[in-house]
């Protein structure tokens, strides 16, 4: 199997993410191409990188709602989860995040809540008989927490998100020559 290399990019003008907020504090997006004949559908993207997350980062994940629950943020959603292969549709969940925005090749996640509000984008672009993926971030601030909050999150975010992307490609290349 080839290695799945990601890459750092600005976020693309095209991106939902982009225009999402009314500020934006923090941005960056993650770009890698999509092994070829595997499914170029947004819907089996977005799931196979946010429901399937390595085991290191759900811990990460379990920790950070262990840490931030006497502050009272948000440590879960109360959204109905998307099922099976339907389209993953505004107002439904992909594992803990909401769906709140899509289009044809791009699916767009988040969250508001009193410290913060983020926008994650996952989009489809093709060029040149190749697909590529793109995960955007946007975040913002709503007061000093937030701010203290992303202090520690921002390295952490900047490794985890293409680990994500890496995995979730590697299990739907794994999923593609496994028949499932």
């Amino acid at each position: 199997m080839r290695e799945i290399v990601v890459q750092e990019i600005d976020i693309p003008n095209t991106s939902l993410a982009g225009c999402s907020l009314t500020h934006i504090d923090f941005a960056d997006a993650f770009k890698c191409q999509l092994p070829e004949n595997q499914p170029q559908n947004i819907d089996s993207v977005t799931r196979a990188i946010f429901l399937r997350m390595p085991q290191w980062i759900t811990a990460l994940l379990g920790l950070r709602n262990v840490i931030v629950r006497p502050f009272g943020l948000k440590i879960s959603i109360d959204i109905e989860p998307s099922y099976g292969q339907d389209e993953l549709k505004p107002g439904t969940a992909v594992g803990v995040f909401e769906v709140l925005n899509r289009r044809l090749d791009e699916i767009m996640l988040g969250e508001d809540d009193k410290h913060l509000n983020y926008r994650v984008s996952v989009q489809l672009e093709r060029e040149e008989g190749k697909c590529w993926v793109i995960i955007s971030t946007v975040v913002k601030f709503n007061n000093w927490l937030g701010r203290a909050y992303f202090v520690p999150i921002k390295p952490v975010h900047k490794i985890i998100l293409p680990a994500m992307l890496r995995n979730g490609l590697e299990n739907l290349t794994s999923n593609a020559s496994s028949g499932t």
